[in-house]
């Protein structure tokens, strides 16, 4: 009886020589692919936590006292100290967030009056919109904003342009794109465009795994190699504070919730090589969605702004699936998580402080092996899908981190989905 490999034989021998001469088929090589050259942006400066805190507070005074019909100062003064009670009670605390960019306050939507008679109006500025502005309006400056960031990663007019730009956002839509109005304006017309929206926190992720694809798949099936590919992320998530809901979330979440913008680079192994810079080479990634998790957390579009809802179960659903998640995609690349997880870095994205306990908890890590997940809440607050890509960044520039060094990040969105990466520091 003959093996299978001799059969395999004997049918490859039949057919070379039915069709005479066959040219040799190119076995295929994964390309490896390397993130690096990151640069985040600041729209406007970054203001401490307290203070962001009392002018929320005030311009939802505002927002509700016109949409209520209150004119009397006595009871808008009582409508502000329940609203700064309910955000001094529900809001994020200065102690895990210390200051925010929140890029709304300098916009056309808030109009200064130094001279008023109300205090709040006097220091914080008034709404151009006593209720709030449409969603038009909002996605009219997210373009405005989104096209500057680009403007700024791509500020040498001279430079080459990357092969495809992969835009990440998920606090603004409008078609042509700010990416597609950039590269016109620019006359960077034969960049490649994908746009990867509207997924979260989790974003960063399968914008990497596009990017992967990308560059992946030119090597092995198209003429033209792709040397470089960019990511931008633009999250203007301050766009859509909510001023007019006083429920729990809606002060968790616009206390949470920061300005992101930042730029990074997907390029082949051999491209990285030919600089002198750290990146992250990317060994792997997956994803999971937990099962009867579908209403925890929601983002939708809403006739002022999009509407997010986060369940107080998220930090647990995600403590109770974390084990088994790490354990398979470390499995992926040969690791084993139990033993080698006292040597690895762990990049996980801070939805929250509770998120992080949880998680550390579970998982039996140190303190200090999530210290800069930490570090980027504290000094960023939440980020959305650019905040994972900022940890990153403080990776690859850490000295106390050797090359070498596996890094296991994770982020977590709408689904409920839980993803991540294993990347080498190199």
């Amino acid at each position: 009886m003959r093996t299978l490999e001799k059969i395999g034989e004997s049918v490859s021998a039949r057919t070379a020589s039915a069709a005479g001469t066959i040219a040799a088929q190119p076995r295929l090589h994964a390309v490896p692919v390397v993130l690096s050259d990151f640069e985040p942006i600041d729209v406007t400066e970054p203001r401490d936590q307290d203070e962001l805190k009392l002018i929320q507070a005030h311009f939802m005074t505002l927002a509700q006292s016109a949409a209520r019909g209150i004119t009397a100062s006595a009871e808008r003064e009582e409508l502000g100290r329940a609203l700064r009670d309910r955000m001094a009670r529900y809001g994020a605390s200065s102690e895990h967030i210390a200051r925010r960019q929140v890029s709304v306050l300098t916009s056309r939507f808030v109009k200064p009056d130094p001279n008023s008679n109300v205090e709040g109006v006097r220091r914080y500025g008034d709404l151009r919109n006593s209720t709030g502005e449409a969603l038009d309006e909002r996605m009219d400056l997210f373009e405005e904003v989104a096209c500057g960031v680009f403007s700024r990663v791509y500020r040498d007019a001279s430079a080459n342009p990357p092969d495809d730009i992969v835009h990440v956002s998920c606090s603004g839509y409008v078609s042509p794109s700010p990416v597609q109005t950039f590269l016109s304006q620019r006359g960077w017309l034969n960049v490649g465009v994908t746009h990867s929206y509207h997924m979260g926190c989790y974003g960063a992720f399968p914008a990497i795994r596009t990017a992967l694809g990308l560059v992946g798949a030119s090597h092995v099936s198209l003429p033209k190699p792709k040397r470089r590919v960019d990511l931008v992320h633009t999250e203007f998530l301050s766009l859509h504070f909510d001023l007019l809901s006083d429920e729990p979330d809606n002060f968790v979440t616009s206390t949470l919730f920061a300005d992101g913008f930042i730029k990074y680079t997907a390029s082949p192994l051999a491209e990285f090589q030919q600089g002198d810079r750290g990146g992250l080479k990317i060994l792997t990634i997956d994803e999971y969605i937990l099962p009867e998790s579908l209403p925890e957390m929601t983002l939708r579009p809403g006739p002022l702004q999009f509407d997010m809802s986060l369940s107080k179960r998220v930090p647990f659903m995600i403590r109770d699936s974390i084990s088994e998640f790490v354990t398979a995609i470390c499995e992926q690349i040969g690791l084993d998580f139990e033993r080698e997880k006292c040597s690895m870095v762990f990049a996980i994205h801070p939805g929250g402080p509770a998120i992080l306990n949880q998680i550390r908890s579970r998982l039996g890590i140190d303190e200090s092996q999530i210290a800069l997940s930490r570090k980027v809440l504290y000094e960023h607050g939440n980020m959305a899908s650019a905040t994972a890509p900022h940890i990153w960044q403080h990776i690859v520039e850490s000295p106390e981190i050797p090359r070498g060094a596996k890094v296991l990040s994770m982020a977590f969105g709408p689904g409920l989905t839980v993803i991540g990466a294993v990347f080498e520091k190199i």
